[in-house]
């Protein structure tokens, strides 16, 4: 065997950093996440890049945003599937990083997102994406009686939703501890969790809220994205089987902590967060506040501590390989990091504060004192201008070379 350490990445899908209890919740929902963080490393203020998985996936993943190339600007499926696709085969991944340093590599994806429909299994040696599985089929088969709107519940968020996102992690676990134990050494392991994504709808055993209440709630929410319509009661029934599903992933987090082969290192976070309300929205993909970019980001089983400077998952690929070989990983780290979307807005965070930039208005915060109301300093607002317009500038002259790359090849080819 090498000197690198075996390696799992653990993705879960919208779960927010102030749910968790080692960032600060209360709700007691993460016990086997905050054991490993009181234990292991922390990251205290980890920001996801984009605010939905295809963007932040994307970038995580090669550990460069994505760019817009003619052709592939438009929000439909095709569009996407375009450009993810022309990001990840003109990009290293990190699974083509961990093969070139010796490693066998696979992936375990519940989301459809990150599917080989998108391209997303370029430079694994294993890759399982469930496509051909309906797995909304066990929420009508959970040991409760089946009745007409249960089932029209599920078939209505599934054909919301474009996409089926009820894929439980008991589904494929044992095919992800089975891999890890046949797998060659080292070996890097990506694991995509959906259960804490929307729709709500924990299993057995982990709800607080009967599926007579949860079933409406979503389907509310669902009707009403921005929830404006939505009703207190409802309101709370998602909070609360939004809590119930973080529960139930903390317990994917306790098993494989003991089941995984050879005590590999394990990183933990979050692809981006959820919103319940806050800024006047729910569900994510749109905006950048905090409760959508500030993500939990935990080490098992390798370097101990708490990290309290700014750190964007785009830089993920760089810690991973720092992580594997035991070297440090201070040019992981960076005093501001940035999010973005495809709106477009952009946002840059550094300590302690936060600034948005919008088409044609922008906002700045103070993370210290709450997000609560907009910040007054002036030199912040000039500095978080500088840094937006400069990135800016920067995706543009990427974009620019990119299209031109693109023009020469489709002269060549004539």
């Amino acid at each position: 065997m090498s000197d690198e350490r075996n390696v799992v990445l653990l993705t879960i899908d919208s779960i927010r950093a102030d749910h968790c209890g080692f960032a600060g919740g209360d709700g007691n929902l993460t016990t086997h996440m905050d054991r490993l963080a009181d234990e292991g490393l922390t990251f205290e203020n980890a920001v996801a890049p984009a605010p939905a998985t295809h963007g932040s996936a994307t970038t995580f993943l090669t550990g460069e945003f994505p760019i817009e190339r003619e052709g592939a600007k438009g929000s439909d499926r095709a569009s996407m599937k375009a450009h993810i696709r022309d990001h990840l085969s003109a990009r290293d991944t990190v699974a083509q990083q961990f093969s070139r340093m010796g490693y066998e590599t696979a992936a375990f994806t519940a989301n459809p997102w990150t599917s080989r429909y998108f391209g997303f299994d370029e430079g694994f040696d294993h890759f399982e994406d469930f496509m051909d599985d309906d797995a909304s089929e066990s929420f009508l088969k959970d040991g409760e009686q089946t009745n007409a709107l249960s089932s029209l519940a599920v078939k209505a968020m599934n054909w919301w939703q474009g996409q089926d996102m009820f894929m439980s992690w008991e589904a494929f676990y044992d095919d992800i501890v089975s891999w890890t134990e046949s797998a060659d050494e080292p070996y890097f392991c990506w694991v995509f969790l959906v259960d804490v994504h929307l729709p709500y709808l924990p299993p057995r055993g982990y709800r607080s809220r009967s599926r007579l209440a949860s079933y409406p709630a979503n389907l509310a929410l669902f009707a009403d994205r921005d929830g404006d319509g939505l009703t207190p009661k409802f309101h709370d029934v998602l909070t609360d089987t939004y809590e119930d599903t973080i529960r139930y992933t903390d317990e994917f987090v306790g098993r494989a902590e003991r089941d995984l082969a050879d005590d590999p290192l394990l990183v933990i976070h979050g692809d981006h967060g959820e919103a319940f309300g806050d800024h006047g929205m729910y569900g994510h993909g749109r905006d950048l506040y905090e409760e959508l970019t500030d993500v939990p980001l935990v080490v098992a089983n390798g370097p101990e501590g708490t990290v309290e400077k700014p750190f964007s998952l785009r830089n993920l690929p760089d810690l991973l390989g720092s992580l594997a070989r035991g070297e440090e990983y201070d040019d992981a780290l960076d005093t501001h990091v940035f999010s973005h979307n495809r709106m477009p807005t952009v946002a840059v965070r550094g300590e302690g504060w936060k600034y948005i930039w919008y088409p044609h208005t922008d906002e700045l915060y103070d993370l210290d004192t709450g997000e609560t109301s907009e910040c007054r300093n002036d030199d912040l607002r000039e500095l978080g201008a500088r840094l937006v317009e400069d990135w800016r500038e920067a995706h543009a002259e990427r974009e620019r070379i990119a299209s031109a790359a693109d023009s020469i090849a489709g002269d060549e080819a004539l």
